[in-house]
């Protein structure tokens, strides 16, 4: 077993069957993307008029105002980060519409853990279009003892 396989494995943990990967594959697309600090790249996991809603009374809709935000995020206090996590759950609520729950956060540049204090628990809700699944809504919000994610 390959070193990527065995990593796959461990981020799926329970949930393995095939349809569950599927789904699953739109967090590992983002966090792909986040590790090259790739604004589009970020912003194509999303439907085009996905929704981001994130602390600090951040909402943006869409993929032209997700990428925009992301690409200043990328230029000032998330240069260099990079995002990590783990499904919690996975429901089906369609053949087309998953809603993924997950526990990660942000890495700080050089780190391989996540401070308490970047910590979030979040929900996606990804649809399969054209045969591809894409995220149409993410939400996070922090997590652990006083926790106050500011973006």
């Amino acid at each position: 077993m390959s070193t990527a396989t065995s990593t796959l494995d461990a981020y799926y943990g329970p949930f393995t069957s095939d349809r569950e990967k599927e789904a699953l594959s739109v967090p590992l697309r983002l966090v792909a993307a986040w590790a090259k600090n790739d604004a589009d790249g970020v912003a194509n996991t999303f439907t085009e008029d996905g929704t981001l809603i994130l602390p600090g009374d951040v909402y943006k809709k869409g993929r032209g105002e997700i990428r925009n935000f992301m690409a200043a995020a990328y230029a000032g206090p998330f240069k260099g980060t990079g995002v990590t996590g783990a499904p919690v759950d996975v429901r089906f609520i369609s053949d087309d519409v998953a809603l993924l729950r997950t526990h990660g956060g942000i890495l700080a540049p050089g780190e391989t853990e996540i401070a308490p204090e970047l910590a979030v628990r979040s929900t996606w809700v990804v649809v399969k279009r054209d045969g591809e699944w894409q995220l149409a809504g993410y939400q996070n919000s922090p997590r652990g003892a006083g926790a106050t994610l500011r973006w």
